[in-house]
């Protein structure tokens, strides 16, 4: 008889409480969201966003297309900048996001594939059409005492096995062979998984993996200097799905979400090398000694000649169970 890893879920829940704490990061974030939801919705009226003398601001219509105020083009450069990452081919790092885990490196060769490592020490790569994972080794199996919770369940020997075999699969020394649609299930269920906070794969029809194109689309003002552009953006219209900024902004920050500052910066060719947004400083519910929230900061490290990553050696198939486990690894 072959046990599913529901039947186990009031053992490994007792497991669960008792293992090392998750990465704050994360939590604190969903923390965030939750008392989100429960403020009041705050209404703000629209102000009026008017070019400065010079023409140097620019601002952003309703349409799709900018209007540039003067002699300024400096949306127009900023919407340019994306080109470079359109391109699909290019490095980088990402740090505070709501609710994805820091991208310590990327490289992306979108016709070949791609490799991530995340802060919370987890990888995936996609070579050619296969996609690999080499899970963080943290979380709710990391260590012996889960296995010791399966074992003191009296399964048959050859139950404990198969636990014991996908256990190991998950100790973040081995690469895994598997399925990005079956990993995408995994990050879908209703627990808490390292999956649930990855960035979505770039692909030939988005081959943005950073954000930024979410970000830029939500600039309504610029001004730009040599090189550096710096305004406003509205949080509101951040594609909440992508989980770059918190949800219901209006809600959580107030009239301040419609006009969150950024500053970006471009290289010699006019393509995004970073942008950071600055979130605002404190809340009115928050105490008075509360540190600001780290701003989301894209750095683009690398434009061409990013190289598509090899196949790891010695790669293991994945197996039906760990799939399971991985669906709730930060329970």
């Amino acid at each position: 008889m072959t046990f599913a890893p529901d039947d186990l879920r009031n053992a490994m829940n007792d497991l669960a409480r008792s293992t090392d704490p998750l990465e704050p990061g994360p939590i604190l974030r969903f923390a965030k969201r939750r008392r989100a939801r429960r403020r009041l919705a705050v209404t703000a009226a629209a102000a009026a966003l008017v070019a400065v003398a010079g023409g140097i601001a620019a601002l952003r219509p309703s349409g799709n297309a900018p209007i540039v105020a003067g002699d300024s083009r400096a949306i127009e450069d900023l919407d340019n900048s994306l080109h470079g990452l359109e391109s699909g081919n290019y490095a980088f790092t990402r740090t505070g996001a709501y609710m994805l885990t820091d991208i310590v490196g990327a490289q992306v060769d979108v016709a070949d594939g791609y490799a991530v490592e995340y802060g919370n020490k987890m990888s995936l790569m996609q070579v050619g059409n296969t996609t690999y994972l080499k899970p963080p080794g943290e979380g709710t199996y990391a260590g012996s005492r889960a296995l010791d919770q399966i074992k003191s369940a009296g399964l048959p020997q050859a139950e404990v096995d198969r636990y014991a075999a996908s256990i190991a699969q998950l100790n973040g020394t081995r690469w895994l062979r598997v399925d990005q649609q079956r990993l995408e299930k995994a990050a879908q269920v209703d627990e808490q998984s390292s999956l649930d906070y990855t960035a979505p794969a770039p692909t030939a029809d988005k081959p943005d993996m950073t954000g930024a194109d979410a970000l830029v689309s939500a600039v309504m003002t610029a001004e730009r200097t040599g090189d550096t552009i710096t305004g406003t953006l509205d949080a509101t219209k951040v594609n909440g799905e992508l989980g770059l900024v918190i949800d219901e902004p209006a809600s959580y920050y107030g009239p301040p979400a419609t006009s969150m500052r950024y500053q970006a910066t471009l290289d010699a060719q006019g393509r995004l090398t970073s942008f950071t947004l600055n979130l605002p400083a404190t809340l009115a519910s928050q105490a008075a000694d509360s540190r600001p929230e780290p701003p989301l900061a894209i750095t683009v490290t690398q434009y061409g000649d990013v190289e598509a990553p090899q196949a790891p050696p010695g790669a293991e198939s994945i197996t039906e169970l760990t799939y399971e486990l991985l669906a709730r690894d930060n329970d």
